[in-house]
């Protein structure tokens, strides 16, 4: 039986995210033939060599940096090469919970598509694929970060899987984008402002830069003044949300996936909220 494996790729500032969603997984599924593996690319030198070059992000300039939030997100395109081109994979991002048996989306008929991913308005959404791995022989991480690097290709292009022709469509249920109904398969906590556990911590993400008014008048001044653009990580809007996150913690606590003395880390390296434990069940 060829191996099924789930990726949860993170870097060390969103380890708790991906530990939380590897148990959420693991509560939810009872077929034990599906592995899960925590990708964290601050351990990859293909990452750490990564660091410090420029690449093109929709025609603007970025800087890779290894103590960005998203350090990790090429790291989704990693799966097929890890599992030498055999089997089916799934890769996730480490804010997004499972409330549902994640052997299902392995079962998907993808209609000899080589992976499958939700649909944007124009473009696909990346952050929850399913990939036939032999299908996915041109990927290659040495090769994209080339690309990257060489300006042969854009951030946003890989992203949203521009050059890739064979995409089945997911139903939305399996990303639901800050949306927790019955229907929910998979949480995605998508904003980065207002992820549960983050709240009040100094923003550690890049910002894209906002579109000049007219052409040539900075928004970024203009939204600060008006509270629009915080310098810190807001509560998240829907209180459902963080509830459903913190239940998961103290499920996690309970059960010893995690403890106390690895959450006070976390808040020392200010990559957890200070007040987290006004929400831990004692």
């Amino acid at each position: 039986m060829k191996k099924k494996i789930v990726f949860i790729h993170t870097n060390n500032k969103q380890l708790l995210g991906a530990k939380l969603a590897q148990y959420a997984i693991l509560k939810n599924t009872n077929n034990k033939s599906i592995e899960i593996e925590i990708l964290n690319v601050d351990d990859r030198k293909d990452f750490k060599e990564f660091v410090g070059k420029s690449y093109k992000r929709s025609g603007t300039d970025y800087i890779h940096k290894d103590d960005d939030l998203q350090s990790f997100t090429l790291s989704r395109f990693l799966p097929p090469e890890l599992m030498n081109y055999e089997g089916r994979s799934v890769v996730i991002d480490p804010d997004i919970f499972a409330l549902s048996d994640i052997s299902q989306l392995f079962e998907i008929d993808m209609s000899g598509q080589a992976v499958a991913a939700c649909k944007k308005k124009t473009s696909w959404d990346s952050s929850v694929m399913l990939m036939e791995n032999r299908l996915l022989k041109h990927w290659s991480m040495t090769q994209i970060i080339n690309d990257l690097t060489s300006f042969r290709l854009d951030y946003n292009d890989i992203m949203t899987l521009r050059f890739e022709d064979s995409v089945h469509e997911l139903n939305r249920s399996w990303n639901d984008l800050d949306n927790l109904t019955n229907n929910t398969l998979m949480l995605h906590t998508t904003n980065r402002l207002t992820q549960p556990w983050k709240t009040g911590l100094k923003i550690d993400f890049t910002r894209i830069p906002m579109r000049k008014i007219f052409g040539f008048i900075p928004r970024e001044p203009i939204h600060w003044v008006l509270g629009k653009r915080p310098s810190r990580y807001q509560p998240h809007p829907d209180k459902k949300i963080e509830g459903f996150f913190m239940n998961l913690l103290n499920d996690a606590l309970q059960n010893e996936i995690i403890d106390k003395s690895y959450l006070q880390s976390e808040i020392d390296k200010k990559n957890l909220r200070e007040d987290i434990f006004k929400f831990i069940n004692s």
